[in-house]
């Protein structure tokens, strides 16, 4: 069997924060094996712009790895020791796979010759992982720090531009045109508009997405949500501050906002009456489009895998929708049920709990309503201070750059701490009319009867069909009910 010298070369920043390509490296590997083992068969494995000190795939290292295994391999190079590993544990394993090949030594430019299964080369693993670890403590120190002083975390934003301020650090200037069509969105959103139909005006004048898309209804509701849109900071996905750039929603709009998108919508009927929905509290599920109970919310009673929706063909007579455990998500095709008739039986199912008082009052008790007042009340006492110690940084001589940097860091920290504890609150539940959601039920949107249903709906569980019955079994379908 033929045997290589085997090149593993990987994509690596340098401190000045150029790059040293793969390229490069392949070049010095084969001048480096040409004179060392003059006339030996070369193969590069090259993996470009992928770390090895995750659990990142490396199509490379991994192919590097089969060859190796495989006894094709007889001498390794690399730029350095870290290029092949940079986590202890795996470089030992690599480390013990190399000498079982028979390599004893792994060439490289800047560490020499390293001898994989001496001591020198397990410490200099156990320094490289070290150092990585420091790295990222490092880069999340410099993150979190530059969030708590409402610094821009990077990327584009709709309605904004990239910007730097009078100190250099950086920020977000408006985009005109794009910040004013968010202002008019909030406010038709407000005056009852569906998302659609704002998208579609928007699209007709012109505005086009973030990153220069078409603008859809989905869009319009994420630049809406959006805290940035509110001048707000947010670090790991949750709000940390005020930005250092101007809002384009004042901090009311969004709000009203927000409750509108996620609590509750008008739905006009034909005869021009109008009914409040609670709707999308589940804002970012993957539901499906087509069916009311799609999206997780049905399992499987035999094998506990989600079921899905489709049109099926039923003894030559029209499709109908159907429910099934389809093996694409872990199902077995253990059961299966028609799926107009569950969605009536659960939508009727649901009515009947809701017309119980007791039900409806379980459901509804809001047991943090009071905590949960206080850190609204408390987040207007941080934005008061913020604003009295801008008034005192304005005047000359009053505060240090030192002060009021430390005074600004410590009402981010309190803010944040704040609204950390208010995103794990359960959002309390809208009162609901029930006689005029069953009246408006007809003219919502599948997506808000479906996040209507998951108001109250935790799971609904399809068990196997009872033998010899050919009509549907509502007692198959088990309904958990959301718990407060």
């Amino acid at each position: 069997m033929t045997r290589y010298v085997a090149l593993y070369c990987r994509l690596s920043p340098r401190p000045d924060g150029s790059y040293e390509g793969v390229e490069a490296q392949e070049r010095w590997g084969r001048e480096y094996a040409g004179k060392k083992w003059p006339g030996a068969p070369i193969e590069v494995f090259a993996d470009k712009g992928i770390s090895a000190a995750t659990d990142d795939h490396r199509p490379g290292f991994e192919r590097f790895r089969q060859w190796l295994d495989e006894g094709k391999i007889a001498h390794v190079w690399a730029v350095e020791q870290s290029r092949l590993e940079r986590r202890e544990v795996e470089w030992f394993v690599l480390a013990a796979a190399m000498e079982l090949a028979g390599i004893d030594e792994l060439d490289t430019n800047r560490d020499g010759i390293v001898r994989v299964r001496e001591a020198t080369a397990g410490i200099k693993a156990i320094l490289n992982a070290d150092e990585v670890r420091k790295i990222k403590k490092r880069v999340n120190d410099t993150l979190a720090e530059k969030a708590a002083l409402g610094l821009p975390g990077g990327g584009r934003r709709f309605g904004y531009v990239a910007a730097k301020t009078a100190d250099g650090e950086k920020t977000y200037e408006l985009d005109a045109a794009r910040a004013e069509a968010l202002r008019w969105a909030a406010d038709r959103l407000l005056s009852g508009w569906a998302l659609e139909n704002i998208a579609a005006a928007l699209r007709e004048r012109g505005i086009t997405g973030t990153h220069g898309g078409t603008l859809t209804g989905k869009g319009v509701r994420r630049v809406i949500m959006s805290p940035t849109s509110a001048g707000f900071r947010v670090y790991r996905g949750r709000i940390v501050g005020k930005g250092n750039w101007p809002p384009i929603l004042d901090e009311d709009t969004w709000r009203e906002c927000q409750l509108r998108l996620t609590e509750n919508r008008n739905v006009t009927t034909s005869d021009g009456r109008e009914y409040p929905i609670a709707t999308g509290r589940h804002i970012g599920s993957r539901a499906g489009r087509r069916y009311l109970l799609t999206g997780g919310l049905t399992i499987c009673g035999v094998c506990g895998a989600r079921m899905i929706a489709s049109l099926k063909q039923l003894r030559n007579r029209e499709p109908k929708p159907y429910y099934l455990c389809h093996p694409k998500y872990g199902g077995k095709s253990c059961v299966g049920i028609l799926g107009a008739e569950l969605e009536a039986h659960v939508r009727d199912r649901l009515f009947e709990e809701l017309d119980k008082p007791a039900f409806l009052e379980a459901i509804a008790t809001d047991e943090q309503g009071t905590r949960r007042d206080e850190i609204t009340s408390a987040l207007k006492d941080v934005e008061r201070q913020r604003n009295e110690l801008a008034a005192e940084w304005a005047i000359p001589g009053a505060l240090t750059m030192s002060e009021w940097q430390t005074a600004r860091r410590g009402l981010a920290e309190q803010e944040q701490k704040l609204r950390r504890e208010l995103a794990d609150m359960p959002p309390p539940v809208v009162n609901v009319d029930i006689a005029a959601v069953r009246e408006a039920w007809p003219d919502m949107l599948l997506d808000e009867q479906r996040e209507f249903v998951r108001l109250f709906v935790e799971m609904v569980t399809i068990k196997r069909a009872r033998p010899g019955l050919k009509a549907f079994d509502g007692e198959r379908a088990v309904i958990d009910w959301r718990k407060r």
